[in-house]
């Protein structure tokens, strides 16, 4: 006997992947065996054709209750061919009846001669014998002529294939009606072909959702056109549909209304096999006897409303056992009518949901879990798609579950695919976890980075299933940190910056002190002029030491208080008379706006410094926008800014439509002498002159920019707490 690995094996390389059908049997390797040697006899080595197995295989699908047969023999149609409409209407074909089938074995008879290799089939023939197939796959008990004249039609050896296929398809939903926890979404045939299939035809998606109500529907249908005719209680069980009905999976109540309290006069055995309770003792009572201590009274009140209203009825409720114990039972009740609109029975069809309400408790408790977690937690299968995504995902990218869901990871949180996304996913296949850093991008296009930890989930045999994903809001502390290092980074500037300009100033005194000495010893006009030039250098260099020392001292100066209306205005009219044509300025100043206190020489230099830089960055053109209105800032902005602190703010942004700013340079551009323009067209010293000032009045800069979109640079300064209202 093989083990269960070597199974596996010869299943992959016979499938090119291993089928969740058989995930099951994978703990006993002689249930393995004997199910696969099955599969390989009657429907792998099987003759017949390929989309006519399939076609059968989908359709009789229809009649079992666990959807992973009908949705995988779907996704194959489409593997072979078939357009998602064709594989539709297929599914919604009505099963065919008597007549029907007597004019497709007529067609057949007519061409008995090309039936011997039913390999080579036309697809008329095709058609044909499918829908005699379904009927006598469908009705065991009225297709005793139709499989005679199929077995004459095809030979013994070919009606055998066909047959045997036929119970091979009953079993596999026997199997999966025994096993409903296996999931079609971890077939391979399902992750290939499935989102194409409902997207070429949506209402593929609803079908796979309700194609089993659609089935009790249509038994409901078929046995109200039978009982019509009201036959005496004491035949009902000798009549072809409670023969047909015996091996009905679901069970099946018919009551009389008519008399009294409403008597059940006929059980099927699927009834005793699911409640424990023979015919015989339940004949001749009311339904009330499966109710018990924990069965929903709102529930038995609307089914008994429904009865006396003679109307159609559904509802899932906790009933019991002749033993005592619970089970959730999914009920379906409908009156039955005669031609002339007379009250005849009713019908009820039950089935048994327990394990899959269980299933449903234990995914709603495990959900809510999830969702108790402050971490985005995601499912994603091997694809990237996204298959669960909980409520903290949502508070922090911003998209719904219902939004999320079916989407894929890379498309929908990555501007582009990146690097370490690439690294993840290989990381996680090869060695099943990954830990790092992402950055996301949110659903309002902010930037979100992430402390990502992958985990891969393998399913009972082993194999790959899908990915776990927690991510953890890190972008607060990260921005933080680069605060904390830009602080770090222009202390250790300043330090030593500082040490130099004041080296540089103490040599430069004594320079111009002796310009002033040589020009008193040397009057020739050669002489004057050449000392003049070098005075001029001189104090050129002493003005770039003293912005520089301003920069490190926060350019600390004589403070008072005033609105920054009136400033705005005039440098707004400044730029609109120093731009160039193609620059176009506006102003967007708030009313009443807060006062501040400051030097009002140096922030008109720092505003100057703003809208020349945001100039310079449109050399095409384009609109600078200066702006102001007071602000609160809360603890959550204070803390992802080292110089911020909660209170009142009067923020004023310098915002412009030109080049943008590498993010590379985002955390340079305030560093003296750190500049991206030509040689000779800037010192890279007007931005750190503006942080100079900034940090002077005690407040921060926040920068935005990126290639191409522009920079908007905002200045918040403290407004004077008792002067604004």
């Amino acid at each position: 006997m093989q083990t269960s690995q070597q199974l596996v094996t010869e299943i992959e390389e016979k499938f090119g992947f291993f089928p969740p059908f058989f995930s099951p049997a994978l703990q006993t390797p002689q249930v393995l065996e004997n199910l696969w040697q099955q599969t390989c006899s009657t429907y792998v080595d099987n003759p017949l054709p390929a989309l006519f197995k399939e076609k059968l295989s989908a359709y009789l699908s229809r009649f079992c209750p666990v959807p992973y047969c009908l949705v995988c023999h779907s996704c194959s149609l489409r593997e072979l061919g078939m357009q998602a409409r064709e594989i539709l209407a297929l599914l919604e074909m009505t099963p065919p009846g008597r007549q029907e089938v007597e004019k497709h074995l007529q067609l057949l008879a007519a061409q008995d001669s090309l039936l011997n290799v039913v390999s080579q089939l036309n697809s008329v023939l095709e058609e044909s014998l499918l829908h005699c197939s379904i009927f006598i796959a469908l009705n065991t008990d009225e297709a005793d002529s139709c499989r005679r004249e199929l077995h004459r039609l095809l030979g013994t050896e070919n009606y055998q294939y066909l047959v045997t296929f036929i119970a091979y398809i009953k079993t596999c939903h026997q199997w999966m009606e025994a096993h409903p926890d296996v999931r079609y979404e971890n077939d391979k045939r399902v992750q290939d072909h499935f989102n194409d299939l409902v997207a070429e035809e949506p209402e593929l998606a609803n079908f796979f959702n309700t194609y089993w109500d659609r089935v009790k529907q249509e038994r409901l249908t078929w046995l109200e056109n039978l009982l019509t005719q009201k036959p005496p209680a004491e035949k009902l069980a000798n009549l072809p549909f409670a023969r047909a009905i015996d091996s009905a999976s679901d069970s099946i109540l018919l009551s009389d209304p008519n008399q009294p309290d409403n008597p059940i006069i006929y059980a099927n055995p699927a009834f005793s096999k699911l409640a424990g309770y023979q015919p015989e003792e339940v004949v001749g009572s009311n339904c009330r006897f499966l109710q018990g201590p924990g069965t929903d009274r709102e529930v038995v009140a609307q089914i008994r409303e429904a009865i006396t209203q003679q109307q159609e009825f559904q509802a899932t409720l906790l009933n019991y056992r002749k033993d005592g114990q619970p089970f959730w039972n999914e009920l379906k009740i409908a009156p039955i009518r005669s031609d002339a609109g007379k009250l005849l029975y009713f019908v009820g069809i039950q089935t048994d949901v327990t394990e899959r309400k269980q299933a449903e408790e234990q995914l709603q408790v495990q959900s809510r879990l999830l969702d108790q977690s402050q971490d985005a937690i995601l499912v994603l299968n091997l694809e990237n798609r996204i298959l669960f995504w909980n409520n903290s995902a949502t508070c922090l990218f911003g998209w719904t579950m219902n939004e999320a869901v079916g989407g894929y990871i890379d498309e929908l949180l990555f501007e582009e695919f990146p690097p370490q996304l690439r690294q993840a996913q290989t990381a996680v296949m090869n060695q099943g976890e990954w830990q790092g850093e992402l950055q996301h991008q949110g659903k309002g296009g902010q930037k979100i980075i992430v402390d990502s930890r992958w985990t891969l989930i393998r399913d009972q045999a082993g194999q790959p299933q899908s990915v776990l994903v927690i991510s953890t809001n890190i972008t607060e502390r990260k921005q933080a940190e680069d605060q904390r290092q830009r602080t770090q980074r222009f202390e250790s500037i300043s330090t030593v910056t500082g040490g130099m300009a004041h080296n540089i100033n103490n040599a430069l005194t004594p320079v111009l002190m002796s310009i002033q000495l040589l020009a008193n010893k040397l009057p020739d006009e050669s002489s004057q002029k050449l000392l003049a030039s070098i005075e001029a250098n001189t104090r050129r260099s002493a003005d770039v030491v003293g912005q520089v020392l301003s920069f490190v001292q926060g350019l600390k100066g004589d403070q008072n208080t005033f609105s920054l209306e009136t400033l705005l205005v005039d440098i707004a009219a400044i730029q609109t008379q120093s731009s160039p044509p193609n620059i176009l300025v506006r102003t967007n100043i708030a009313p009443d706006l807060w006062l501040v206190s400051g030097n009002q020489a140096q922030l008109h230099q720092m505003l100057l410094n703003l809208c020349e830089n945001a100039c310079d960055a449109m050399l095409e053109g384009g609109i600078l926008c200066i702006s102001a209105e007071n602000i609160w800032v809360c603890a959550d902005l204070a803390r992802t800014n080292v110089d911020a602190k909660m209170g009142s703010y009067v923020v004023i942004t310098v915002s412009d439509t030109g080049v943008g700013i590498p993010t590379k340079n985002l955390n340079r551009i305030f560093e003296p002498f750190f500049t991206t323009k030509e040689f000779g067209k800037g010192t890279g010293l007007g931005l750190s002159m503006v942080a100079g000032i900034v940090r002077g009045h005690e407040g921060f800069i926040n920068v935005k920019s990126g290639i191409n979109k522009g920079t908007r640079l905002k200045v918040y300064l403290p407004a004077q707490p008792s002067l604004f209202s």
